[in-house]
């Protein structure tokens, strides 16, 4: 990690002078780069007896970029990450219609987190964070099908609340893994308004120092969003409870730039 040496404001430098200039180390640090993820979705909508929204095995590629800024004298953190991505592949049932193949299609989010370091073990070797944060997610579908067309955007602007546990591994390796619940969050699917939203996102990192201040990683990053929808059908007026279970997981590959 690099400080920034700074002379303090009271004494200014004097060659001349025998007395030693004091100095004194920035209070801030952090660390900026570049992620990619590699990943798949699985989602469904359905009442339990009736599937009415299937999609499985899409494949999307997502370039991220990320930074995080800390106070080493008070331990908080503000931390966020921005990704833009393509959805590819993968199959679709919509509205008891077989969409077959989907289209190429669009996936984006944003994540921002603020907390405190509270806790630091084996002699600083090991480090606990708490946080909450903000996450806004956009995963749209597109099918088509014969005369049968079908583009469905989904949007998320989720509360997450977590821990973040990390550590080193001698002098060069690093590891992280991070836990946050999302206790609520508002989801939309077209029209529809989701009445709740909770689910689990986990983020797992190994980290290799290739030079002072510059390293790469690789892991794994798990989201799991499920959505209750109170709908009524249109031949009786009778309530409808759908239910959407949204997956995506995969490989994260980064490189950062620590200051």
């Amino acid at each position: 990690m690099c400080f920034f040496i700074l002379p303090q404001g009271g004494h200014a430098a004097d060659y001349n002078s025998p007395v030693p200039t004091e100095f004194q180390t920035s209070v801030l640090r952090g660390s900026i780069g570049l992620r990619y993820w590699y990943s798949q979705n699985n989602s469904e909508i359905d009442t339990g007896d009736l599937n009415w929204n299937t999609v499985n095995d899409v494949t999307s590629h997502t370039a991220e970029i990320f930074g995080e800024l800390e106070d080493t004298t008070t331990n908080m953190f503000m931390r966020a990450y921005l990704g833009l991505g393509r959805n590819f592949g993968g199959e679709g049932d919509f509205y008891i219609f077989p969409s077959g193949d989907l289209e190429s299609s669009a996936l984006g989010y944003v994540v921002v987190d603020g907390g405190v370091r509270f806790a630091e073990f084996a002699n600083n070797q090991i480090r606990l964070k708490g946080y909450v944060g903000y996450q806004y997610l956009n995963d749209s579908i597109d099918a088509v099908d014969g005369r049968f067309i079908a583009e469905q955007t989904r949007q998320w602007h989720a509360l997450r609340v977590g821990l973040t546990a990390e550590g080193d591994i001698g002098e060069r390796f690093g590891w992280m893994v991070d836990v946050a619940a999302v206790p609520w969050s508002y989801n939309r699917v077209e029209t529809w308004e989701s009445d709740w939203t909770h689910g689990v996102e986990t983020d797992v990192m190994l980290n290799f120092d290739l030079a002072r201040n510059w390293n790469v990683g690789i892991g794994g990053r798990y989201w799991w969003l499920q959505s209750n929808f109170d709908r009524r059908w249109v031949s009786d007026g009778s309530k409808a409870v759908l239910e959407q279970n949204y997956q995506r997981y995969g490989l994260l590959l980064e490189s950062s730039y620590r200051f």
